[in-house]
């Protein structure tokens, strides 16, 4: 079993804090469209080095790193079937903009005692 260092623990560190700025500066950015998926990219890039680094999987025995995988891909099937549930349904079950709502309803309640 290999151990890290902790003057690279301080590096991978400094790494979260610059990812963590890039994350807050990026809320100042207008990007558009490409917004969300620089955002996810980099949530990844910090999930990758709490995981591997602070976590310890680096260290430890491949294995752990088969079942992280294997959870990862569990969890793409997953979205991808939700995403495809909502891809395929009839159109009618979503549409285009809500019916107007009916004004409230104002009913007079009997007269305070005195």
């Amino acid at each position: 079993m290999r151990t890290i260092g902790s003057g690279f623990q301080v590096g991978v560190f400094l790494a979260l804090v610059a990812l963590t700025t890039a994350t807050f500066l990026l809320s100042f950015a207008p990007l558009g469209a490409a917004h969300v998926p620089v955002a996810l990219a980099i949530a990844a890039a910090k999930a990758a080095l709490i995981v591997f680094f602070f976590m310890h999987l680096a260290e430890q025995e491949r294995v752990n790193g088969l079942y992280l995988m294997a959870a990862l891909l569990l969890l793409a099937v997953f979205v991808g079937l939700v995403v495809a549930d909502v891809e395929t349904r009839v159109p009618g079950a979503r549409p285009a903009a809500a019916p107007e709502a009916a004004p409230p309803v104002r009913v007079e309640g009997p007269p305070p005692l005195s």
